[in-house]
């Protein structure tokens, strides 16, 4: 059983270091961790501590997600920076700043649907 957890939550961990737009380096570097240990424990091999599951808070992971497997509320910490900066611009656009936006999303979302 504790073999098949850490399994799932390295599965976790990584799909939410891919879902935040970070190769395996660059996570590493972040974590202040070397990246063989960040290879252990996205392949199960051992799982992170509580101070590196802080470090990824910061940096946009849902980390409920990663020990759980069940999603935290969306709130700004559970944001990928690229989805934090979208917010900022939408929270700092006049009303026309934000019409933009909004059409951009929508076409974003339709082109998407399309795909599909």
């Amino acid at each position: 059983m504790i073999v098949e957890t850490f399994k799932q939550i390295g599965e976790r961990l990584r799909e939410e270091r891919t879902r935040i737009a970070y190769s395996q380096i660059a996570f590493s570097d972040a974590c202040e961790i070397n990246r063989g240990t960040l290879s252990n424990w996205e392949k199960g091999d051992q799982t992170p501590s509580a101070a590196a599951l802080g470090v990824m808070a910061t940096l946009g992971v849902d980390v409920l997600y990663v020990v759980t497997g069940q999603r935290a509320n969306a709130s700004e910490s559970t944001l990928a920076p690229a989805e934090r900066e979208m917010l900022q611009a939408w929270r700092n656009s006049t009303s026309e700043g934000r019409a933009a936006l909004e059409a951009v999303a929508k076409l974003a979302f339709s082109s998407e649907q399309k795909e599909k």
